[in-house]
């Protein structure tokens, strides 16, 4: 996560990449900070803008090993 709250992320089934930039709460923001690169999560998310790729997550699911499926991988 950077300076301004925000990070990029890999959805693991698409290798779409999305920006992260709103979180439903402080600790899904506190949980995602705290993440090391390449942790999988499974997270839910919706469109923050009408008209760019950043995302809300609404909610965590846990983490997974590498070799589990999972929604997104925290990228640099």
């Amino acid at each position: 996560m950077n300076d301004h709250g925000s990070m990029v992320v890999e959805v693991a089934e698409t290798n779409e990449t999305r920006h992260l930039v709103e979180y439903a709460s402080d600790e899904i923001r506190e949980t995602l900070a705290q993440l090391p690169e390449e942790t999988l999560v499974p997270v839910e998310m919706v469109r923050a803008g009408s008209r760019s790729n950043v995302w809300k997550v609404v909610a965590l699911h846990g983490r997974t090993t590498p070799e589990a499926s999972a929604t997104v991988s925290t990228a640099n």
